[in-house]
């Protein structure tokens, strides 16, 4: 099913290009016709696949070499292919995406390629597994329409609905059929340079042929986690499913689900539904293979760091929530749990009192924190603070996980304000002597860890190695994909136009800021300032007493979210520029924010 995050323009580019590159042979990217034939896909396959250069030289050296002489057909139709390889993931920048066939094209481009073509978003997260096969998958699309434009010469393949009927079934042959060399469904001689393995093109062209029947699951290992995860579902299923792929039985478990939770737009990255195979739901949704939650089982100490405004405490939250669910899952059976995760009261009563949250700052300290000592009626009292007691509190409940939320760290010395704790996190099963009231400390292992850091504050490569090997670690970045959906959520009613536009202004402002010597990554605007911009354009279209559709009006939402809130933590950030070099900086960073 599509997503309700997911940007529907993938799926009608997906529909022009098999259109358009397909069924005729003319260009996507440009105006041109009669490009991308049989006879240039074949010359692509010839020097991409039969030819491939390997070894360790970067893969642009690699087809810079492979594609020397060839006629401008092969480079164009080789262009195309790369841009259907990025064109979908959410994680490639929508400048990457533009890049990405402009520079195989190079000096070569007769015609202008195309502004309308290049989505701010995509149904999910490629991950890295995409990139580091990147040979392996585009010579998966360079035989797919080798083999579909063949369909087509034989006049099985007629029209959209029947080209992406055979794009279906090829992909499923590709990925499930591993003796190709009697199949009804590919040529031999088409397939028998290509290597067969795991790809995420199977599993994302699969669902942009036919969305309705398959997930919006780039993984292949997530596809795997699913299905024995809820397993349950299928071992009393009809033999028939239990015959069926891998695809049909997910299927077939999205419909028992469905009955269940009576939602039939849920996805399986959704907090609850996550849980059960392992997925952690976190803001930054497909990052990660070894995820936050997946590391605070494990190492039970986790932080979250990256710019202010990149969803770090509220992904702590859910983390924690996820935390101590996951742990509940096993106590009932799936489809108890799956009815408990629709009822928000169920999950609070469960969760009620384990998630505990301390808002650092630079007068919270040791005493506060560990133990420490008051003066009452001249006598020296000892108390403990906010960790003894919870440990006590811990210890002294259930064995469920207790979550401890330990809000922007880079506000206090972790060192001095840890104290013993610094090493009972290590090591559990040791009971520690408080240097204050001689209390004694250990800690259980159901005491998860979550930390939140801004970096801006707190640079990471200052802190200290001790501190660092005693957590997991994990950057939070701006996020193209994420900003999209928290928009998609705050508009109820009143939508603006230039969406895309807008977001992918938001990435090039902070592509400028951390190319800019003065700033860097650290200093990325967080997808959460950038929301703003729905209550503006609500606000602004009350106070003008008149709809408007475009946020890009003169003088208009996008401006006033310049002013009042980009424009004053830039000028912060750039602070120790002298006057006239920040106001021009300044300057240059509007424009790329309000004109792109």
């Amino acid at each position: 099913m599509k997503p309700s995050w997911a940007d529907e323009k993938v799926y009608t580019l997906f529909n022009e290009f098999i259109e358009k590159c397909v069924l005729t042979n003319d260009s996507f990217l440009t105006e041109e016709k009669e490009v991308i034939t049989l006879i240039a896909i074949d010359d692509c396959i010839d020097r991409f696949i039969v030819k491939e250069i390997e070894g360790k030289d970067s893969f642009d050296n690699k087809i810079a070499k492979q594609f020397e002489g060839a006629s401008y057909e092969t480079i164009l139709a080789f262009a195309h292919v790369n841009w259907l390889w990025c064109m979908s993931p959410g994680d490639f920048k929508t400048s990457t995406k533009r890049s990405i066939p402009a520079d195989i094209l190079g000096d070569n481009k007769r015609a202008e390629i195309r502004n309308d073509i290049f989505p701010s978003g995509g149904f999910g997260d490629a991950g890295p597994s995409i990139k580091f096969r990147k040979h392996r998958e585009i010579s998966f699309l360079l035989l797919l329409i080798k083999q579909l434009k063949l369909k087509i010469q034989d006049g099985t393949i007629t029209a959209l609905n029947t080209a992406n009927d055979w794009v279906e079934k090829i992909c499923l042959e590709g990925r499930f059929n591993t003796d190709k060399s009697n199949s009804e469904v590919i040529d031999n001689d088409v397939w028998q340079h290509f290597q067969d393995g795991r790809l995420g093109m199977y599993n994302i062209i699969l669902h942009l042929s036919k969305p309705d029947l398959y997930e919006p699951i780039a993984s292949d290992g997530h596809k795997d986690r699913i299905r024995w995860a809820f397993r349950e579902f299928i071992d009393e299923a009809p033999q028939a499913i239990k015959e069926q792929n891998r695809e049909k039985q997910i299927f077939y478990i999205r419909e028992k689900v469905t009955e269940i939770i009576k939602d039939k737009y849920f996805t399986f990255y959704d907090d609850g539904i996550g849980n059960i195979w392992g997925y952690n739901g976190t803001a930054n949704k497909f990052e990660y293979e070894f995820d936050p939650l997946t590391a605070l089982q494990y190492k039970k100490a986790v932080i979250l760091y990256g710019p202010p405004g990149t969803s770090k405490t509220h992904s702590a939250k859910s983390i924690a929530v996820n935390a101590i669910m996951r742990y509940h899952l096993p106590k009932c059976s799936l489809k108890e749990y799956l009815k408990t995760i629709m009822d928000e009261s169920l999950i609070n009563e469960i969760v009620k009192n384990r998630i505990h949250r301390l808002q650092l700052h630079t007068n919270y300290n040791y005493e506060d924190f560990v133990a420490g000592m008051r003066i009452v009626d001249g006598k020296t009292i000892f108390e403990k603070g906010d960790l003894l007691k919870l440990i006590e509190e811990t210890v002294e409940k259930d064995e469920y996980p207790n979550v401890l939320i330990l809000d922007e760290i880079n506000r206090v010395d972790l060192s001095r304000l840890f104290g013993e704790f610094f090493s009972a996190i290590e090591n559990r099963i040791d009971e520690v002597k408080t240097a204050v009231g001689g209390f004694t400390m250990k800690v259980p292992e159901n005491l998860l860890v979550i930390g939140t850091m801004n970096e801006i504050d707190f640079s990471l490569e200052r802190v200290d190695f001790a501190l660092r090997r005693r957590f997991v670690w994990f950057p939070f970045g701006f996020n193209a994909h994420t900003l999209k959906h928290i928009i998609a959520t705050k508009q109820k009613v009143q939508k603006f136009e230039d969406l895309d536009r807008f977001i992918n202004n938001c990435e090039a402002l902070n592509t400028e800021i951390e190319s800019t010597e003065e700033l860097g990554s650290q200093y990325h605007i967080g997808h959460t300032f950038f929301a703003e911009i729905v209550e503006i354009f609500n606000q602004f279209s009350s106070i003008q007493g008149t709809e408007i559709k475009s946020i890009f009006i003169k003088n208009g939402p996008v401006k006033i979210l310049w002013d009042i809130s980009i424009k004053p933590m830039l000028e912060a950030f750039l602070g120790n520029m002298d006057k006239q070099t920040r106001q021009e900086k300044i300057i240059s960073l509007e424009n790329i924010f309000i004109n792109g």
